[in-house]
């Protein structure tokens, strides 16, 4: 099948003595694998179009104004095979340090965030009771710096003059993220850096994956969800006292950001007890996830 239309061809098969395989040489001129029916240029002009459309069924669709009729199934076929030869190609990382290299540390922060998708429903007819036209997915992260990388905009804003950002698509498995996001750091010098830091929030898979990928790494809880977590913990324990709140969360803050979390596990751990003793019928759990994310988050 071409860009044209169905060409039917006859070409010899058989085995080489030579390269000790069976092969049709007219084939691997044409570049086609084992069995392929599609030439690569119709593989390369239905995934393109698969992309642009949004829609296997409008890829087929427009086919057929080239002349090549073809079902939507195939367009599939074709743009998954490729995005699978992608998936598994690999970059082999430099060898040796580059000369003249100054040393460096490595920052490799991960996360996950969720994005909005079209849902199984998506085009239910108007009269169809609560559809679900929207899925929401999560999408795991990573960011890769040099800590020399960092810089500072006019106007006293943090920024970083490189760096490299990759996602992996909803539904990747953890292990495979994590091998991803491995085989980027060695990319980036995650092997010659003189000390890698690994930042990332307080979900347990994210620290089961340091574990896995990155042991020996300086690892940290990110600043951000940690602060979040810690006002979240002060309004609750102050709920009709703004101001102190503030008294309670800014000293925790401040000795966070100056590296001494050990004093806020300290002081969270007086606090648990507390919040544990009052009488079952009144209590609220409220506070437990916020103390346990402190308590649980790290290696």
């Amino acid at each position: 099948m071409t860009c044209v239309g169905t060409v039917t061809v006859r070409a010899a098969y058989g085995f080489s003595s030579v390269m000790q395989r069976w092969l049709s040489p007219a084939r691997e001129q044409w570049e086609l694998a084992p069995y392929e029916r599609v030439s690569p240029q119709l593989q390369e002009r239905l995934c393109y179009t698969a992309i642009q459309t949004g829609s296997y069924q409008k890829a087929a669709l427009l086919a057929s104004c080239w002349g090549t009729t073809i079902s939507d199934d195939l367009v599939h076929s074709q743009v998954q095979s490729i995005g699978l030869q992608v998936h598994q190609q690999v970059t082999p990382a430099p060898r040796g340090a580059p000369k003249n290299e100054a040393p460096f540390s490595l920052v490799i922060m991960l996360d996950g965030w969720m994005v909005r998708e079209r849902g199984p429903q998506w085009a239910a007819p108007p009269d169809c009771q609560d559809p679900q036209r929207v899925a929401w997915h999560e999408v795991k992260s990573w960011v890769i710096y040099r800590l020399d990388h960092r810089a500072e905009t006019a106007w006293g804003r943090g920024a970083l003059t490189q760096k490299k950002v990759v996602a992996c698509p909803p539904g990747i498995d953890v292990l495979e993220f994590g091998a991803a996001v491995q085989k980027e750091a060695l990319r980036c010098g995650m092997a010659r850096a003189q000390e890698v830091f690994v930042v990332v929030d307080g979900a347990v898979w994210l620290w089961s994956l340091i574990e896995d990928r990155f042991s020996g790494t300086t690892q940290t809880l990110d600043f951000y969800h940690a602060s979040q977590r810690l006002w979240e913990l002060a309004h609750y324990l102050y709920a009709n006292d703004a101001e102190a709140a503030r008294v309670f969360v800014e000293p925790l803050l401040h000795q966070l950001r100056h590296g001494e979390s050990s004093r806020v596990i300290t002081r969270l751990e007086e606090i648990l007890p507390k919040t544990s003793l009052q009488d079952d019928s009144a209590h609220d759990d409220s506070a437990d996830p916020q103390l346990q994310y402190f308590l649980t988050s790290g290696p």
